[in-house]
């Protein structure tokens, strides 16, 4: 039963990954509007394309709060070089386009995102600012779940192990 014990728990801890992609909340204010919507460090984008250097790549559907109303942005998308940096097409938004410091680095089909407040700049309508930041996640992981099963499997083991103490009641 220990070798058991000591088997499965070693495999526990030699299977246990942690997670690689957190969550990004893009909080987005601007002379359009403002949004809110949340993507992974390093998604995979629906559409992506390099021109003469410059990438481009576009998110769609997006769920999020366009405009102080909960609803899905039919387009993001986020360039360098020549491309604009950041597109929004949303309800309560409509077309934002703006260019600013590059918001993400790698290719454009596996971008990884930089966190911290970008000033967003459009020449006709105005500059706006993005504040990328990442979400605290809600769920363990791996590791941690492996720490906490092998906390209450200890737990047990030694609630069993423990002597039975026989306790007699007398009254006076």
């Amino acid at each position: 039963m220990k070798k058991l014990a000591l088997g499965m728990a070693t495999a526990m801890v030699a299977f246990a990954s942690p997670a690689y992609a957190a969550p990004l909340l893009f909080d987005f204010s601007g002379p359009s509007g403002t949004a809110l919507f949340q993507l992974d460090s390093n998604p995979t984008p629906d559409t992506f394309s390099s021109f003469l250097g410059s990438d481009q790549l576009a998110f769609k559907n997006v769920a999020g709060i366009f405009g102080g109303i909960a609803g899905v942005a039919s387009n993001i998308g986020f360039g360098n070089g020549l491309f604009a940096s950041l597109n929004i097409n949303a309800p309560n938004v409509g077309f934002s386009q703006f260019s600013s410091p590059t918001l993400f680095s790698g290719p454009a089909n596996a971008p990884v995102f930089s966190t911290g407040t970008f000033t967003l700049v459009n020449p006709f309508f105005g500059n706006a600012n993005l504040k990328i930041s990442a979400v605290a996640g809600a769920v363990p992981e791996p590791a941690t779940w492996t720490m906490m099963l092998l906390g209450f499997g200890g737990i047990g083991f030694a609630t069993r192990r423990r002597s039975r103490v026989r306790t007699t009641v007398s009254y006076a």
